[in-house]
């Protein structure tokens, strides 16, 4: 009995409470892709009207995530902040089944993003504060992939589309605001504040209070190398997973003339590699290093985009080649939440996780997936899907300029140094 205290700790009721609301978010993210065959014939919409609802919802993500983030440190806060986005964004699924054309869907899908952007930094912070160091990438890792692709990328194409095909895919988004209730009563109820968020530096128990009390600055965060890097890298690897979700389903049921049932089977296969990989590649980092798992994982998620377009055959092999290649939001883990939250002190890491996040909604989201749908307009759905393949490569070369951060990693460099220079353990 006394073990099974022990293992459902305050830390593991934060992480299931956080995981549940961070999935259900996604799930009411993605669920328009899933639906979008139906919608754009009813609709009338373009490729490129699909990759401009896409591109704004990124927009307004971009801009809430990074000053949501900012405001949650600046405030020390997060609680409220996290009960209003999760209530807030629900109601905006229900009413996208309201929309009657591409205008208001955009304008809806836009509002959404503005409520749902700063979720993601403030529980970030809050689980952050509330992981012991042995845990610590597993904990971030696990909140930022594995619920969002098991909600949202596994069990979202087959239930959102079994709920389309039985009542219209305007009912569908219409069930979607119960869950969101359900999450910020737990929130209100087994929640707390966490009394500090302290520094990552050594000297934490005599310092920490006293870093609570200082200022920060949303700029602050710049002057870090590696998050400039991460930022580049989000730039890549938002475009490869909205590019990715938002017209894969198009091109199997359009190009290659799957049915909508088999489309959901293989979207779901790609929803759980997400969920898989987003905290496998974290756990592998802790042992190899974030750099190099950066740049291996990345090279895989190649492999995604291209199979959609170019392996032919059983499709069970199609689903498993797909899951491989859906190594990305591991590789999102690392460049979102790891490595900023080991890189800046710790008053600064709400900001820091907003800031990588919105760069790659902003500039990667908004820029190059709204691009990608231009392009799909003139040269067909083939482009949109190779950019993303394109951009996966471009995130691994990229990578190699990060600094490691992994504290494993670094103790053994630093060990090695001491067997070498011995005067440096004094």
């Amino acid at each position: 009995m006394q073990s099974t205290r022990r293992w459902w700790s305050y830390e593991n009721t934060v992480l299931a409470i956080l995981s549940l609301g961070w999935g259900f978010l996604f799930l009411e993210r993605l669920d328009i892709n899933y639906l979008m065959p139906s919608m754009v014939k009813d609709l009338h919409l373009s490729n490129a009207d699909v990759g401009f609802i896409a591109a704004g919802f990124s927009l307004t993500w971009a801009f809430s995530g990074y000053f949501g983030g900012y405001l949650g440190d600046l405030l020390g806060r997060r609680k409220p902040i996290l009960i209003i986005s999760v209530l807030t964004f629900s109601v905006c699924s229900f009413i996208t089944g309201l929309a009657t054309g591409f205008l208001l869907l955009l304008v809806f899908r836009m509002v959404m993003g503005l409520l749902e952007g700063p979720f993601f930094p403030a529980g970030q912070s809050v689980l952050l504060a509330e992981s012991s160091d042995s845990r610590r990438g597993f904990n971030l890792g696990f909140l930022q992939n594995f619920p969002s692709n098991a909600l949202g990328g596994i069990a979202g194409p087959i239930i959102i589309v079994a709920l389309a095909t039985a009542f219209g895919w305007r009912n569908a988004f219409f069930f979607t605001v119960i869950p969101g209730i359900v999450v910020a009563l737990l929130m209100w109820k087994f929640m707390r504040e966490p009394k500090q968020l302290v520094d990552n530096s050594l000297n934490v128990a005599s310092h920490g209070q006293q870093r609570q009390t200082e200022k920060t600055s949303p700029w602050e965060v710049f002057k870090y190398g590696n998050m400039i890097i991460c930022m580049v890298i989000s730039v890549c690897l938002i475009p490869w997973y909205t590019l990715l979700f938002s017209y894969a389903p198009l091109y199997l049921t359009e190009v290659r003339g799957m049915s909508p049932h088999t489309m959901s089977y293989l979207m779901s296969s790609v929803g759980l590699g997400a969920a898989v990989w987003g905290f496998v590649v974290p756990m592998i980092s802790d042992k190899w290093g974030r750099k190099p798992t950066m740049i291996l994982f990345c090279l895989i998620s190649i492999l995604g985009p291209l199979s959609v377009m170019y392996l032919h055959g059983p499709i069970w092999l199609l689903m498993v080649v797909i899951f491989v290649g859906s190594a990305g939001p591991g590789c999102m883990a690392l460049y979102m939440s790891i490595i900023p939250a080991e890189t800046v002190p710790r008053k600064n890491v709400g900001a820091a996780i907003g800031l990588a996040m919105a760069s790659g909604e902003l500039v990667g989201g908004v820029g190059l997936v709204s691009a990608g749908g231009v392009l799909a307009n003139h040269f067909g759905l083939v482009a949109p899907l190779l950019m993303s393949g394109g951009f996966a490569l471009i995130a691994a070369l990229v990578a190699v300029l990060l600094r490691e951060t992994a504290p494993l990693k670094l103790q053994k460099r630093l060990a090695a140094k001491v067997d070498v220079f011995p005067n440096l353990e004094a």
